[in-house]
């Protein structure tokens, strides 16, 4: 990551900044790569973070002219088990007290990572942004708790998030291409 590079919470940015100035950097964000992340960022993160659906996370550079290089976004969840495997159920739940009988668990949701298609992972790439969220939830799972961490993936993605700790929920999509994966967190 560059060390020009700032980590800040929209939040924070909604409560700071000009409306404008956050509305430009909002809007001059691209990803060619995922419509759908792109669409979260321009007409959902601002809605959901102040109803308190999920928080949202950014990286910007602030030397020119502010802007998003890249942005993530957590919120809690319940996933259910409908296609889960016995043996990757108990993996998730642990021995928790009657794990046989729950159809949903809940968790944390890493919703959204992404970055902008005017950087690159000399920038900042995936692993790091990864990094960062995880470092997040683990703050709020020290005051709330919470066990495993859910995310939704590409195929095209599956083996990056493998590679970084996380395992499918199922062999088969969930939702369109979507693909559940999951990491437990280690006990505190």
């Amino acid at each position: 990551m560059k060390d020009n590079l700032v980590l800040s919470s929209l939040q924070e940015r909604i409560k700071d900044d000009e409306p404008k100035l956050l509305d430009h950097m909002i809007e001059e964000f691209s990803c060619a790569r995922d419509p759908d992340v792109e669409a979260f960022l321009k007409e959902k993160a601002v809605p959901y973070e102040r109803s308190g659906v999920s928080r949202t996370y950014f990286y910007t550079m602030e030397e020119d002219k502010p802007c998003i290089v890249a942005f993530f976004a957590v919120a809690i969840t319940s996933t259910g088990f409908e296609r889960v495997t016995k043996s990757r159920k108990a993996k998730i739940l642990g021995g928790k007290p009657g794990r046989d009988t729950k159809d949903h668990f809940g968790g944390i949701l890493i919703a959204q990572l992404a970055r902008c298609d005017d950087y690159s992972t000399e920038d900042i790439n995936g692993k790091e942004m990864l990094f960062d969220a995880e470092k997040i939830i683990e703050r709020g799972r020290y005051f709330l708790g919470g066990k495993v961490i859910y995310l939704d993936c590409r195929k095209s993605l599956i083996e990056f998030y493998e590679e970084n700790g996380y395992s499918q929920m199922s062999d088969d999509p969930y939702s369109h291409d979507l693909y559940k994966m999951f990491k437990g967190l280690p006990k505190i």
